[in-house]
């Protein structure tokens, strides 16, 4: 069913099809459906990363800043966690906020990713 959605899809973007045919209006629909689901999905776990990311650094500057210089020298350093939870998590925030905003483009404009997708 779906090589022939392709097909008939290809077939109205050449001209031979003055309108989408209903196999390939239901595959169009269902990849827009799944991009705004993984959309959503990709926006809650950015949102959890961020908040984690905020709350574990504040936790860990709030630690270091009770210790002792003699517990910083000789015991665990609260601020590199703090400096290695801001790195991960900043990193963990771009990849997630790029796959959100990458399935938002895919939502938005199913036929042209469909498109690209067939091309390669």
């Amino acid at each position: 069913m779906k090589h022939e959605a392709e097909q008939e899809l290809i077939k109205t973007l050449n001209g031979q099809l003055s309108e989408l045919p209903a196999v390939a209006k239901t595959m169009v629909q269902q990849y827009q459906m799944s991009a705004i689901v993984l959309s959503i999905l990709c926006g809650v776990l950015f949102i959890a990363v961020l908040i984690g990311t905020i709350w574990l650094a504040h936790y860990f500057l709030k630690k270091g800043e009770n210790q002792s210089f003699h517990d910083k020298v000789y015991r665990t350093d609260y601020t590199v966690g703090c400096i290695a939870t801001s790195f991960a998590g900043g990193l963990l925030s771009v990849i997630m906020l790029s796959c959100l905003v990458i399935n938002v483009i895919h939502a938005c404009a199913p036929i042209a990713s469909i498109i690209q997708s067939l091309l390669n």
